[in-house]
C-alpha cells in the first residue's frame, strides 16, 4: 500500500507484487488508533502492551510496523508524528528488510522442509522474545515485538507470551494483532490495552488501491471496493485472483432453489488446481458469507429457530474445513459436502 521500492522479507501471507505492511511507507485510514498510539507515548504514559484488533487485511499490521518505525525513528522538538515514512531512510529500511535491532516480528515461520510455512506460531518463535529482549540497544532505545497475529499462536505459544506479559521487560512495547478475538486467551487480553480496528471506508480504501505498484480498473475497483468489507488485502485479493467473478458464480449457486451439481462440481475441479489456492480460499469465504446473510435473514424475518440452525452450520462446517485444510483433506469433496449440508438443512427448514 505505498510506493516503497524496499524489498521486505517473505511472509506467509504475502501476496504477489503488493509491498509487505513492513515496507508500506504510508496508513491509510486508522485515525483514531495512530492518535491513541502516539498520545501515549507523547504522554509518557505507553503502556507496555497493545492488542491491536479488527477483520483481517485492513491495517493492523501496517499501522504496527509504523508505529514501531516512529519509536524507533530519532525525533527533534517540533517533529511531526505522522504514519508516513521515508522508505529510503535507514530506519525504514531495516525494518522492511527485517534487519532492525531493536524490532522483533513473531509471525508463523517458514516449514523445515517442503517450502512454505507452518500453520501454527509456536512455542518456539515467542522463546526467541527471550533472547531479543536480553539483548541491548544503543541509547535506551525501544525493543518492539510484533505478534502477528495473535490468532496463529498455538495454547503452548500463548502461554509462554503470557508469562513474558505479566513480567514485561524494561523500554519494551508488544504490538499484537487479533483478528478474531475468540482466539485470544483473555489473560492475554486484559494484560494489553485494546485498540479496535474498523474496515476502511470507501475513499481510503480507493486511495491504497490507487497507490499499489500495478494498475487496477475502476469498474474492478469498485467492485472490489463493495465486497471486500473494508479490508484492502480482501480487495486485492478478489482482483488478482478473479474473486469478482467467483463472487458471482458463488451468488448464482447459494441462491439457486435446487443445488445445480454439475456447476459446483465444475466449480470445484477448476478451484482446486495447483496455484489457485488463494481462489479457492476467496470461493470458501463468498460460500461462508452466504450463509451468514441466511442466518441474518431468518432472524429479521421472525425464524429465530432457522436462524441458529443457520448460525450453528456456520460454525460446525468453518471447524470442518479449517481441520480439512490443515490435514490436506479433498478439497473437492469437502465443498461439495458444505453445498450439501446448506441445501439439506435449508430443506429441513422448509419441511
Amino acid at each position: 500500500m505505498s510506493d516503497s521500492t524496499v524489498e521486505a522479507r517473505e511472509d506467509h501471507d504475502a501476496l504477489p507484487d503488493i509491498p509487505s505492511p513492513a515496507a508500506r511507507s504510508r496508513l491509510y485510514g486508522h485515525d483514531a488508533p495512530w492518535a491513541a498510539l502516539v498520545g501515549a507515548h507523547q504522554s509518557g504514559k505507553l503502556h507496555h502492551a497493545w492488542l491491536l484488533q479488527g477483520p483481517r487485511g485492513i491495517g493492523k499490521a501496517t499501522t504496527a510496523f509504523a508505529f514501531a518505525r516512529y519509536l524507533l525513528s530519532p525525533h527533534t522538538a517540533g517533529d511531526a508524528a505522522e504514519p508516513v515514512a521515508d522508505p529510503a531512510s535507514a530506519v525504514a529500511r531495516q525494518i522492511a528488510g527485517g534487519g532492525h535491532p531493536g524490532l522483533v516480528h513473531i509471525t508463523r515461520p517458514a516449514a523445515e522442509r517442503g517450502g512454505g510455512f507452518k500453520t501454527q506460531i509456536t512455542v518456539e518463535e515467542i522463546r526467541k522474545l527471550n533472547r531479543f529482549f536480553r539483548t541491548t540497544t544503543g541509547g535506551g532505545q525501544w525493543r518492539i515485538a510484533l505478534i502477528d497475529p495473535a490468532d496463529d499462536m498455538n495454547r503452548n505459544a500463548a502461554n509462554a507470551l503470557l508469562k513474558i506479559l505479566e513480567e514485561p521487560p524494561e523500554r519494551s512495547i508488544f504490538l499484537i494483532t487479533n483478528h478474531l478475538p475468540g482466539r485470544l486467551l483473555p489473560t492475554i487480553r486484559s494484560r494489553c490495552r485494546v485498540l479496535r480496528f474498523d474496515g476502511l471506508g470507501e475513499g481510503d480504501m480507493a486511495a491504497a488501491l490507487h497507490s499499489m505498484p500495478m494498475t487496477f480498473g475502476e469498474a474492478e475497483i469498485a467492485g472490489a471496493i463493495e465486497l471486500a468489507g473494508g479490508s484492502v488485502r480482501n480487495a486485492v485479493s478478489l482482483i488478482a485472483n478473479g474473486g469478482l467473478e467467483i463472487e458471482a458464480e458463488i451468488r448464482r449457486l447459494y441462491t439457486a432453489d435446487e443445488p445445480d451439481w454439475q456447476a459446483i462440481q465444475g466449480l470445484a475441479d477448476l478451484l482446486t488446481q495447483k496455484g489457485r489456492e488463494s481462489a479457492f480460499d476467496l470461493m470458501l469465504e463468498a460460500v461462508f458469507k452466504w450463509i451468514a446473510h441466511e442466518a441474518e435473514a431468518r432472524l429479521s424475518g421472525a425464524a429465530p429457530s432457522s436462524a441458529r440452525r443457520f448460525a450453528a452450520l456456520w460454525m460446525a462446517e468453518s471447524q470442518r474445513l479449517r481441520e480439512g485444510l490443515a490435514y490436506n483433506l479433498d478439497r473437492k469433496q469437502m465443498l461439495v459436502s458444505l453445498f450439501s449440508a446448506v441445501f439439506s438443512l435449508r430443506a429441513a427448514a422448509a419441511a
